[in-house]
């Protein structure tokens, strides 16, 4: 399998993790992880997200996600997570792009899910 660069863009890492407060366990978690993924020492289950279908009406294709914090990886109550959409560059090479940041399955009604600010980033609304 070809190695497959992992990109973190300056404007969806601001939106997406700087919108959560400097001490917020959020944002400590995804700049811990983040760390961990670029020095190559986090050992990363990656998960496809939903295509189509979605029970929450998200569509995702082309993405998949990880579990943070990273060594909860199986943990179905890993509270956040990170999507990235696989891409592909100008001269072919593979890569996964961050697309969102964000709680999995949030308490608060009012909060939008990882999957949905990844849909709207993808589709350019909430499902």
């Amino acid at each position: 399998m070809p190695a497959i660069s992992i990109q973190f863009g300056a404007e969806e890492w601001r939106e997406e993790v700087e919108r959560y407060g400097a001490s917020a366990t959020g944002r400590l978690q995804a700049q811990r992880a983040r760390r961990e993924i670029e020095a190559g020492v986090a050992k990363l289950s990656w998960k496809r997200c939903r295509a189509e279908d979605a029970p929450d009406g998200t569509s995702l294709p082309g993405c998949v996600k990880l579990y943070l914090p990273l060594d909860r990886q199986g943990a179905s109550n890993a509270p956040f997570g990170f999507v990235f959409q696989l891409d592909k560059e100008v001269d072919g090479t593979l890569v996964l792009s961050f697309l969102a940041f964000g709680e999995r399955h949030p308490d608060n009604p009012s909060t939008r899910s990882v999957y949905e600010r990844a849909h709207k980033r993808l589709h350019g609304r909430y499902p």
